[in-house]
């Protein structure tokens, strides 16, 4: 083991055994970092970046390239156990978040029914409205509720994943309006576009992938306690989770970045779902409006809790699949000025798009933490340190099936890990 990380672990011990840590004003212990990164943040070019030119020009699958058939069965032998942790959090009629509200119709067949059998045919439709444009409704929205962004869902300035302009005419999947006058903003009533020829989320297919469970929500939870400050409260919507807090968590773990591979997912646990909507039997919530409005009561609220731009950049270094988190955006909407770059509004999703790494959304961690930190607690207590890399609870499969519609910038998902 490298001297650094043998520091890192030694002093993160130190820290717990005394109780000395404070998370105000976004302070963190000084730990010497596994992965350096600089506080200025230069956004990647959508064109060249190192997946681009591992994968080359005519790529549209980014890091998931890296799950070969020989890598998806090593990541199908992680699982020992069987048993299984639903992501998903429950779609149910009324306000799924900023993206849209949803809602359910059924077409129940008169009774007693038609022919010998005298069956009944019950035929759901899932029923969206867009809050971005009122205009629209539509059946079987895919960006609702647990979803994943697929590299058309946020672009640079028109530009996606390697290169790709989506207001090209000749990108779109089929013609549509003038061609010679696309609209500039939001498109009008009359206006159909009917999706990409090219990124659309029927690329995805199921990604089956070797996860990390990065909790960082406990590791700061638990310094709130020890700095005699209510754990409940945390983390705040103005919270911007760091590089290093992300490494720190991952040392409480057992874990390094090392044991990061290309081609994994990072499910990254703020505990921030958990104070608003969560399945966890334990300690069950459902306020989902003030967790989609960043626990407030109004009906939209700028910023929220998430990683940092610095960390965005950890984890790209990383090289996974997809990033995930129990947050609506997954990188926090606060902003800084040293960082952001004021041409976006989300600069965490237009570098992890370019980037070729998908976004899985809105995502229930709970029941998964929570077991996982009950081994690890048990573990150290039978052997004084957690377990080993290849029997941590942190590391696990992770399935999730998308939706294959042609053209589309993302889907509804059911993302399952398997123990």
């Amino acid at each position: 083991m490298a001297n650094h990380v043998k520091q890192a672990i030694i002093l993160v011990t130190g820290l717990f055994l005394i109780g000395v840590s404070s998370i105000e004003a976004q302070e963190s212990e000084v730990i010497p970092s596994m992965d350096p990164i600089s506080e200025v943040i230069t956004l990647p070019d959508a064109c060249d970046n190192p997946t681009t030119r591992k994968w080359g020009p005519d790529d549209e699958l980014g890091n998931q390239n890296y799950l070969t058939p020989d890598r998806v069965s090593k990541n199908l032998s992680l699982i020992q156990s069987g048993k299984v942790y639903n992501l998903a959090h429950v779609i149910e009629p009324g306000q799924m978040g900023f993206d849209g509200y949803f809602d359910f119709k059924t077409d129940l067949a008169p009774w007693p029914g038609r022919g010998a059998e005298e069956a009944i045919f019950i035929v759901d439709e899932t029923i969206g409205n867009s809050t971005h444009n009122p205009d629209r409704k539509g059946i079987l929205q895919g960006e609702i509720g647990t979803q994943l962004d697929g590299f058309l869902h946020a672009t640079m300035k028109g530009i996606a994943y390697n290169c790709y302009d989506v207001r090209d005419p000749a990108n779109h999947l089929l013609a549509e309006g003038d061609p010679g006058d696309l609209p500039k903003g939001n498109p009008k009533a009359n206006y159909i576009f009917r999706g990409h020829n090219k990124l659309g989320i029927q690329n995805v297919g199921t990604i089956i992938a070797r996860a990390i469970l990065i909790d960082v929500g406990q590791l700061l939870r638990e310094r709130e306690s020890a700095a005699g400050r209510d754990p409940d409260q945390f983390p705040p919507s103005v919270y911007e989770f760091t590089p290093e807090d992300l490494e720190q968590a991952l040392i409480r773990q057992g874990l390094t970045v090392n044991d990061i591979h290309p081609g994994d997912a990072l499910l990254i646990r703020t505990g921030w779902a958990a104070k608003f909507w969560t399945s966890n039997p334990d300690d069950p919530r459902d306020d989902r409006k003030k967790y989609y409005n960043f626990g407030q009561s109004q009906e939209v609220m700028p910023g929220g809790t998430g990683l940092s731009l610095r960390a965005v950049q950890w984890t790209i270094n990383r090289a996974p699949v997809l990033v995930s988190a129990d947050t609506k955006s997954i990188e926090s909407r606060i902003g800084s000025a040293q960082t952001r770059e004021p041409a976006y509004s989300v600069p965490g999703h237009v570098s992890w798009l370019a980037s070729g790494i998908h976004l899985l959304e809105d995502v229930d961690l709970e029941v998964l933490a929570a077991d996982c930190e009950n081994e690890r607690i048990q573990e150290i207590a039978k052997n004084n340190q957690p377990r080993s890399a290849d029997q941590s609870c942190y590391i696990s499969t992770l399935i999730v099936p998308t939706i294959p519609t042609m053209g589309a910038a993302g889907s509804t998902v059911a993302p399952t890990v398997i123990r």
